[in-house]
């Protein structure tokens, strides 16, 4: 383990500073650096964030607790949870217990989802109630009464049951049931569950089913929660041996099977989910609890090098802690929307929250290394520089799909996808370049966010974005459309993609993402905005963003025999391209398949808004002419210098000074801060001060 002695004395700080509720109580001031707006860096102050974070740490959790809340269906048990963490009302609190983990009544079962085989939460809370309250707690053992625990390890087993089949834990850590963190939350549960009941008498001797006919045994929508709830068929593979296996048969496949996933994410990129709004949350609060609740060392050390990797990732794209770049199944368009945020919050000094997933949290040991903090803090000291990393998610291309895949998404692939982030003090510009001819997952397109994520309180974002129509007849962000993109440092084009190829399992509807309304959210958060000879251009604080939609002549379609060409091999650009929306929030394009650029730079490079206009409107920019009216090639040269190629006819490559986008660099992770060469699972992480190695090859 690595920073033995750091983690010694911040132990004994905890320990010297355990509060009393009283003492809780008082913290209602949270002191992150990490989201304090004004915050000015010193690398001798680190230490003094780590030792401060550690001694307000079992303050903040108390005080979360005892702030947790039964709102929503998924957080009905945390009230309950945060009793026996607190030891209050113990034994009303084991009578409710008992009687959720024995009922039949569906009313009741549905309100705490204990009715729905693939629910994200309940399996998380059983598990910790378990290691935190049960007979062989290290932490409040007995909190459980023998009935209750007995109760909760016989609901757990049966909820275990026919996912936890050891046949999914011998196939490829990329092919994963239904979504990403569904995955995660089923795999990581038949492993920390197997653990419990290879140590637990009543349980060490079971013969699991082992199906062996693929993953997703119980993944069915129809008629989700009555008492008679269909199950759905199995898969259709055929996959058993004939052995029959236990739990700690089950252990030993799951830990190998682990210890496989953070060496293949590490050696080829993370998370096909990338930033979204509450799947992020599910899966890195999963992965933390392998950290916190596997036996096996090796495993252990190996989650807490992945979870180091990740957050340097996160520390190295966010602005006071919000994160920039582009995002996958990302849902409100909000600066709030990755959920990282909040555990951020509380790994800085901050508040603590209690709610599903980012409860486990308050229960864990993993905490920031010195070099994490310095990634997040030194903004100004990080500069302007590009993160440029391989994105997984391209499908595997066969048809038809291997039996017992049915639910599964299959991304064993040499992913063509790269997610490119332009990072500054001021402001984030981001967004994924995807190889046009890979066929995408069915999640790999799902609500695809990319553009520029401005510093500041309220955090205002522009984008791209599908529109659709609302109730009352004004076009609004519509999450599900796709775009082309390229950008080189601080300028970004993007298109409506014209089409791309999805690769569905069996299950999932083939929803239609192309042909769409299509225009660019800009809000009403930005501090000024300005349009000039068909540019927009905004303000917010000391960062700058221009908008270009740029459109062509027959936009709206020619006809051979009947329209006369304009001469010449270049189209006129068309200055009145977009129509605002009544709340003046967003614009839509007259042509849903405009290039539109977006230029971004800082007050330090341009005093003024105006200056910054006048250096932008100087940009060469056209539209070439393609044997067909009304299709085109843009050009465009930026303030950066880098001259773009982009064919809005069809599915080309872009260009950027002549040379084609490469969407298999050598790096999977590239920038000053975390560089390491595709599948070689070795990364150096380093800041001005310090420096990390993590080496994935290591064997068992």
């Amino acid at each position: 383990m690595k920073n033995i002695l750091q983690g010694i004395l911040i132990a004994v700080i905890v320990v010297a500073c355990m509060p009393s509720k009283a003492q809780a109580a008082d913290i209602t001031k949270y002191h992150s650096p990490v989201l304090q707006q004004d915050y000015v860096y010193q690398a001798k102050n680190i230490d003094k964030h780590i030792l401060e974070a550690a001694k307000t740490k079992q303050a903040r959790i108390q005080l979360a607790f005892e702030n947790a809340s039964g709102e929503g269906l998924r957080e009905a048990f945390l009230p309950l949870f945060a009793d026996l963490y607190l030891g209050k009302n113990l034994a009303e609190t084991n009578s409710k217990l008992l009687e959720l983990f024995t009922t039949d009544d569906t009313a009741l079962q549905e309100k705490y989802r204990l009715n729905d085989p693939w629910g994200l939460a309940f399996k998380q809370i059983a598990y910790h109630l378990y290691y935190s309250f049960g007979k062989k707690s290290k932490r409040f053992p007995g909190r459980l009464t023998p009935e209750t625990e007995k109760a909760l390890l016989e609901l757990l087993w049966k909820k275990s049951l026919y996912k936890n089949d050891i046949h999914i834990a011998r196939e490829s850590t990329w092919w994963m049931v239904g979504s990403e963190n569904h995955d995660i939350v089923a795999k990581v549960n038949n492993l920390i569950s197997s653990q419990i009941f290879m140590n637990e008498p009543d349980f060490k001797d079971r013969v699991y089913p082992d199906l062996g006919t693929g993953a997703g045994e119980q993944y069915w929508f129809h008629h989700m929660y009555g008492k008679n709830r269909l199950t759905g068929p199995h898969g259709r593979a055929n996959n058993k041996d004939g052995n029959e296996y236990t739990a700690a048969e089950h252990y030993y496949e799951w830990v190998n099977y682990f210890e496989a996933f953070f060496t293949q994410r590490a050696k080829r990129g993370f998370f096909l989910e990338m930033g979204s709004y509450g799947y992020m949350a599910v899966t890195m609060s999963y992965l933390t609890d392998i950290y916190d609740l596997v036996d096996d060392e090796h495993l252990k050390n190996k989650t807490e090098d992945f979870l180091d990797l990740a957050w340097a990732d996160w520390a190295q794209e966010q602005l006071h802690g919000v994160r920039g770049g582009a995002k996958t199944r990302e849902k409100k368009g909000t600066r709030w929307d990755d959920s990282m945020y909040r555990f951020a919050r509380f790994y800085s000094g901050g508040e603590g929250d209690s709610s599903s997933h980012f409860f486990a949290q308050l229960l864990s040991d993993y905490q920031w290394k010195p070099i994490l903090w310095q990634l997040a803090l030194d903004r100004e000291g990080r500069g302007e520089f590009a993160s440029i990393r391989r994105q997984p998610g391209e499908a595997e291309a066969k048809l038809p799909r291997p039996l017992g895949t049915e639910r599964s998404m299959l991304v064993d692939t040499e992913s063509r996808f790269v997610r490119y982030s332009w990072i500054t003090p001021d402001y984030i510009l981001g967004c994924q370049m995807d190889y046009p001819l890979a066929p995408h997952s069915h999640l790999s397109i799902q609500n695809r966010w990319q553009g520029m994520t401005f510093k500041g309180e309220q955090g205002p974002r522009v984008f791209p974005s599908a529109l659709k129509v609302d109730d009352s007849g004004e076009f609004q962000p519509y999450a599900n459309g796709y775009t082309r993109c390229v950008q080189d440092k601080n300028v970004m084009i993007v298109q409506q993609s014209r089409g791309f190829t999805v690769v569905n399992p069996d299950w999932y509807p083939n929803k239609s993402r192309s042909n769409l309304d299509y225009g660019v959210y800009i809000g009403k958060k930005v501090d000024k905005s300005v349009e000039k000879q068909g540019w927009i251009f905004v303000q917010h604080q000391d960062a700058y963003l221009a908008i270009k939609p740029v459109m062509g002549e027959y936009a709206n379609g020619w006809t051979i025999l009947q329209d006369e060409a304009s001469k010449g091999f270049h189209s006129e650009i068309i200055k009145d391209s977009y129509t605002w929306s009544k709340n003046k929030e967003l614009i839509t394009l007259k042509d849903k398949y405009a290039g539109v650029i977006f230029e971004s730079s800082r007050r330090k490079h341009y005093n003024t808004l105006n200056d910054f206009i006048a250096a932008i409107l100087k940009n060469p920019i056209a539209l070439e002419k393609t044997v067909v009216p009304g299709f085109h090639i843009l050009k465009y040269t930026g303030l950066n210098g880098s001259e773009f190629y982009f064919n809005l006819a069809n599915n080309e490559i872009p260009m950027v000074n002549g040379k084609s986008i490469d969407y298999s660099p050598k790096e999977v992770f590239n920038s000053p801060f975390v560089q390491s060469d595709y599948n070689s699972g070795v990364i150096k992480l380093k800041t001005k001060e310090l420096a990390l190695s993590l080496d994935f090859n290591d064997e068992i």
